[in-house]
């Protein structure tokens, strides 16, 4: 009997340690499918953090170029009116010498017509 007894304990230990690694590598293969889905959610509520605040910083950025291009845009408006009213006064100042020119030329050719006549009229 004794020799059944020592022969039945190891074969019991045998299975006790194969039970036992068994055990220990479903718990870990748990485990891991624990940390697993862990880490995925983490991934992912950082990537939703990532993208919110990629979303924030995109909108700041749109509306910084949004002002910037309406500055130019208020700038270039100005710089128009400007030229505008340069040119307007220009035109005004140069229509002005212009119609003096004119008057002058046709004053000068008026005159010279006139003297003319006066002079074959006169007979000097």
């Amino acid at each position: 009997m004794d020799e059944t007894r020592s022969e039945s304990v190891p074969c019991d230990w045998n299975q006790s340690e194969r039970m036992l690694a068994r055990t220990f590598e479903s718990w870990r293969a748990e485990f891991r499918s624990i940390l697993e889905d862990h880490r995925r959610e983490i991934q992912a509520r950082l990537e939703k953090i990532e993208r919110e605040i990629e979303k924030k910083s995109d909108k700041e950025n749109v509306d910084l170029l949004v002002r910037n291009i309406q500055d130019d845009l208020r700038r270039h408006a100005d710089d128009i009116k400007n030229l505008q009213a340069g040119i307007n006064e220009k035109m005004g100042v140069e229509t002005m010498w212009k119609v003096v020119g004119l008057v002058l030329t046709v004053g000068g050719a008026v005159g010279g017509v006139v003297g003319f006549l006066v002079h074959v009229l006169t007979g000097k």
